[in-house]
């Protein structure tokens, strides 16, 4: 069969500077499993094809990266599926709208998978352009849809997949996932413009080698009620380190590649894995440098795990205390985590010289402005210990989320994600976020959401400044030399490349 996959344009505003131009790895991992099946294979990335090309779109709001038309014309006439990558929800739009076009100029059926699908089959499929979806973890049911389309399976024995049969939109559950995530091929990146995602340095975290994402293990076994877990059943599956381990070093000898970040959700969840993979990149002398842009949970992370990391390359991690107030954590969130763990994590890494950045979240339903008050406090107290960064987000409810269903059933939301899918992105110019529609889903305003914001990161930076003077100074020197060793350098100067080439 002949598969094209595509990575969809970003939802984009001209002061975002969030990371943009990544190699996306769900789809390197289908395009792997179907070329080993034997299928012919096309990816399209369309924002690391066109980076640079940023187009208007609906009410004022932007996307960056090739043109739907472009995009069409990229797709061979004879494609017998095409598959497109839908992670979040406020790039919905723009999906929905790409398979309309899509629609137009190829006669195949059209396939969505991630996060966004995942979570919303049934409302997703009632879109005349958009045939199938794939719910969670895609590999096999990919592979089982192609047999589908060649005549050699029915639809209703796929797992995890959604359909249509005349009117009726039918939906079969996921219930089984891959154990041995070593039985899966490495993604393939010799489909991908890995030259670009080099050149552009906008990764999820600072950079300044010839820079890769790799995950692994998949899932998350605890049940913040802000997060999906539910979407993966809260499975955790891990590759051997020797498996991860040959996947760095085939990145080195195939790409030159000597930076790497792990974008698990929990890479440090089993102590012993994480020492087995330091060990094994140590045994070997591979001389790179990794971090966990996604975050590491604290409550499992200890100084002598932090020291193995380092010893091994590791030089910037993410904690994610999400709130200051335990009434939060503990009834709101359910993030079953202490401040004392993420505060002895941020010691650690900050004495054995591990930058660190903190996500932190307000906005939630229920929080009180004394709650956002306590997490700005604890920011302040992260900030004089040597916390390196921090990134304040307003709360937006995920669809497959249990807040997310908590305000569906309160009637405070509808299946048209409008509320949603609005440009929410980093931006420099707010200290957050750029968006058309200022909503709030709790009792503190948006407006009065964004003053906390802005005070927290004020305060931040400036008692950083006070008790961390030689680190602010070297963030600076950093900013105007093009180095980077934090999330904030490489923010900045990414918002400074665009606008000294006139995109802003």
């Amino acid at each position: 069969m002949n598969l094209t996959l595509i990575n969809p344009p970003l939802a984009y505003s001209k002061s975002q500077v969030s990371a943009g131009v990544v190699p996306p790895l769900g789809v390197a991992y289908l395009a792997a499993v179907a070329l080993r099946d034997g299928h012919k294979v096309q990816v399209i990335d369309t924002v690391g094809e066109a980076p640079d090309e940023i187009h208007d779109y609906r009410t004022g709001f932007e996307i960056r990266g090739l043109s739907f038309d472009k995009i069409a014309n990229k797709i061979p006439k004879n494609t017998d599926l095409i598959g497109i990558s839908n992670l979040f929800t406020f790039t919905y739009p723009v999906v929905f709208d790409m398979a309309k076009a899509l629609k137009e100029k190829r006669d195949a059926p059209i396939v969505l998978g991630g996060a966004h699908p995942s979570a919303t089959p049934v409302e997703t499929l009632k879109s005349k352009d958009i045939d199938y979806v794939v719910i969670s973890e895609g590999e096999q049911t990919l592979l089982d849809l192609l047999d589908v389309l060649d005549g050699k399976k029915k639809e209703k024995e796929l797992d995890g997949f959604a359909w249509k049969e005349g009117k009726q939109i039918k939906v079969n559950p996921k219930t089984k996932f891959i154990q041995d995530l070593d039985s899966l091929p490495f993604p393939a990146r010799h489909l991908l413009p890995m030259e670009t995602y080099f050149e552009k340095k906008e990764a999820h975290g600072p950079t300044e080698e010839r820079w890769t994402p790799l995950i692994s293990s998949r899932g998350c076994p605890f049940e913040c009620t802000f997060c999906t877990p539910m979407l993966w059943q809260r499975k955790w599956r891990f590759r051997s380190a020797k498996n991860v381990v040959d996947e760095i070093e085939g990145c080195i000898n195939d790409f030159n590649i000597h930076d790497f970040y792990f974008d698990d959700e929990n890479m440090t969840l089993e102590k012993k894995r994480v020492f087995q993979i330091c060990d094994e990149i140590k045994r070997r002398k591979l001389d790179i440098t990794w971090q966990t842009p996604n975050g590491i949970r604290a409550s499992v992370t200890d100084r002598e795990t932090l020291a193995k990391m380092k010893e091994a390359g590791c030089k910037h991690i993410t904690v994610a205390p999400e709130s200051g107030s335990d009434r939060v954590l503990n009834e709101i969130m359910k993030k079953h985590q202490t401040l004392d763990q993420v505060t002895n994590v941020v010691v650690a890494a900050h004495d054995l010289g591990i930058k660190t950045a903190a996500f932190l979240l307000i906005g939630l339903p229920g929080e009180t402005e004394a709650d956002i008050r306590k997490t700005i406090d604890y920011s302040d107290k992260l900030a004089r210990l040597g916390l390196d960064e921090i990134s304040y987000s307003i709360f937006i409810p995920l669809p497959g989320s249990e807040l997310y269903d908590q305000l569906k059933k309160a009637g405070k939301l509808n299946d048209s994600f409008d509320d949603l899918s609005s440009t929410m992105v980093l931006s420099l110019s707010n200290f957050g976020v750029d968006s058309k529609r200022k909503l709030s889903w709790s009792d503190v305003s948006f407006e009065k959401l964004q003053q906390y914001r802005k005070k927290a990161y004020v305060r931040f930076h400036v008692l950083r400044a006070i008790y961390h003077p030689l680190s602010t100074l070297r963030s600076f020197t950093n900013i105007l030399s093009g180095k980077q060793e934090t999330k904030t350098e490489r923010v900045v100067q990414t918002f400074l490349d665009r606008y000294i080439r006139g995109q802003g």
